[in-house]
């Protein structure tokens, strides 16, 4: 694991402060589309190094604002934009967690990314294989990482629907069993 900087972390609050400030707005505007964001944001895959935890988390004895979360990222594919693979801290709404793979649309500055609106951060899960990135444009690798995620989804509401079922079978029953209240 990395040892944070408390001047990295605190220059990274600065610039999402700011960021956000300037920002603001994109929350009240509807999403814009895969392809406008794609266009305006540096595009990357990174792995979360260490889940943070912004509400026990200090910097030169300030609270860390829990509506920006500071995560210590590892860019595994640059898909689009002038960074390298390697660490990066990365300033979003979005709670990543350790060793979990993320598709991020962020903005590039002083040395650390910032993605505002939450629709900016795909999770990818702990599993995915970015070997599969190679070799194919931008275009193809979003759409694949979309179609991928969308895949994900799908499964988790599938378990979801078959646990709702078993636990309103479990309320029924247990309901019939139960002496009636006075």
């Amino acid at each position: 694991m990395t040892q944070m900087n408390p001047k990295r972390i605190l220059l990274g609050s600065v610039i999402a402060a700011t960021a956000c400030a300037a920002l603001a707005v994109v929350d009240f505007w509807p999403f814009p589309g895969w392809q406008t964001l794609e266009s305006t944001s540096d595009v990357i895959v990174a792995r979360c190094l260490q889940t943070p935890d912004p509400f026990h988390s200090k910097t030169n004895n300030f609270y860390i604002d829990p509506v920006m979360i500071n995560s210590d990222m590892e860019i595994v594919s640059v898909l689009k934009g002038g960074t390298k693979p390697g660490p990066v801290l990365l300033a979003s709404e979005y709670w990543p967690r350790q060793g979990e793979y993320y598709l991020i649309f962020a903005i590039y500055s002083d040395g650390s990314y910032t993605a505002v609106a939450p629709y900016r951060i795909v999770p990818l899960g702990a599993a995915f294989n970015t070997n599969v990135l190679k070799g194919k444009r931008l275009d193809e690798n979003v759409r694949l990482l979309l179609r991928y995620r969308l895949d994900q989804l799908n499964e988790q509401l599938r378990k979801g629907q078959e646990e709702k079922k078993l636990l309103e079978e479990g309320l029924e029953k247990t309901n019939a069993t139960l002496p009636a209240k006075k």
